[in-house]
């Protein structure tokens, strides 16, 4: 999947890290990803695949197109949330079926 500028920003929403944050965790120039996030300036394949590694290490998972559904975003879950939903779950009521763990 192409980062695009749109998912660059969504996922930097989504994951609450501001601009200077993700420069200074990938490298990549504040100036640059304003830039490109604005749709002014196209980022190479490598830069572009270094903020999509450092957004996936902030905890961003990128979704696929698939049929008619378009790309997206998820937030992950961290061992420690998953364990605290089964939990949850373990406490009684009704157990439906999800993909969390």
């Amino acid at each position: 999947m192409i980062l695009t500028s749109a998912l660059c920003q969504a996922a930097r929403v989504l994951a609450q890290i501001d601009r200077p944050t993700l420069s200074a965790e990938s490298g990549v120039s504040d100036d640059k990803i304003k830039a490109f996030e604005e749709g002014i300036a196209d980022l190479g394949d490598e830069t572009r695949e270094k903020l999509k590694i450092t957004l996936e290490s902030l905890g961003i998972s990128f979704l696929p197109e698939e049929g008619e559904g378009g790309v997206g975003l998820r937030l992950k879950f961290t061992r420690s949330e998953a364990r605290r939903i089964v939990n949850w779950e373990d406490e009684g009521g009704r157990v439906n079926q999800d993909d969390v763990v």
